[in-house]
């Protein structure tokens, strides 16, 4: 089995599309599923399941190997990369996974500020919820993953925390408080932004004895930004979200407050490659200097 095969699995696996996969791959399409009939001939089963009519999926044993797939390869961009480094080169390619407002924050000058540095390193960026990425580092689909923390089973760096704020539409009575606690949320109509805090905020509402009437919950700040602006129901979204997205409500902080530690995680520290670990550098020298919350600070 060679390195170009466990390659041209894995784009199959990730796929689940020779026809896609060929295309990416810059191969033909009975080329591809030559190699993976050659490595299910090698390991004596089978990895894809092929029908017409629901397509391809992976098989419990080609689950189980995916990650291993992953590693591999893994393994050996660490070995180019070292090599390069020795020769005095920063090369390699980095796959980094975030929930969006974590991209959204953490990235655009995070990534300008390696790529200027280091020019010959590039970045493959993905984005899903919290939950897809903190799995998608588990599974060795991302080499680093921006997540919420704790993230068992992970090497992480924690880079921030953020805060969960209000946002009130106009004339609301609770404007004249410049804190509000969550008792006297008790009732109201909120309007919760997914990000990967929803656990956490009712787990918080359920402390102090509050049913959180979430009304209505959106994917994204802007939506929720406006249906508070119609007057339908108080935001609850966290300070990094926010930050990243213009507006004119009013904000209050919650109390007591909520909060989420956000963090940069790996499969593992000792297998990081270079990249990798310039990317762990880059960020923590950046985002981790600044103490103070998100929002509050430089």
């Amino acid at each position: 089995m060679t390195i170009t095969q466990i390659a041209v699995f894995v784009r199959v696996a990730e796929t689940l599309n020779f026809t896609r996969a060929a295309e990416e791959l810059h191969m033909t399409q009975p080329a591809v599923s030559h190699v993976i009939a050659a490595i299910e001939s090698e390991l004596e089963t089978r990895l894809l399941r092929r029908d017409r009519k629901r397509g391809v999926a992976l098989t419990q044993v080609g689950e189980k190997v995916l990650p291993q797939f992953r590693a591999i390869l893994q393994r050996i961009d660490k070995i180019h990369q070292e090599v390069a480094a020795d020769n005095g080169i920063e090369v390699g390619r980095v796959s980094v996974g975030a929930f969006p407002s974590a991209s959204a924050y953490f990235l655009p000058s995070l990534i300008r500020e390696i790529r200027e540095n280091y020019p010959n390193l590039h970045f493959d960026l993905h984005e899903g919820t919290a939950d897809e990425i903190r799995e998608g580092v588990h599974e060795r689909k991302y080499d680093v993953g921006l997540v919420l923390l704790p993230a068992p089973g992970l090497d992480t760096v924690k880079l921030a925390e953020s805060r969960m704020l209000l946002l009130l539409p106009d004339g609301h009575p609770l404007r004249v408080k410049q804190t509000i606690t969550i008792r006297e949320l008790d009732g109201e109509d909120l309007i919760l932004c997914r990000g990967g805090h929803e656990v956490t905020v009712l787990n918080e509402f359920e402390h102090e004895g509050v049913d959180a009437r979430i009304t209505f919950t959106t994917h994204n700040v802007s939506t929720m930004v406006a249906m508070v602006e119609q007057g339908l129901g108080v935001g609850i979204v966290s300070e990094m979200a926010l930050s990243v997205h213009p507006h004119l409500l009013e904000i209050r902080e919650i109390v007591p407050p909520i909060i989420r530690e956000i963090g940069a995680a790996v499969s593992s520290m000792e297998e990081a490659s270079p990249a990798v670990r310039l990317f762990l550098e880059t960020a923590s020298n950046r985002f981790v200097e600044e103490k103070e919350t998100i929002g509050q600070g430089k």
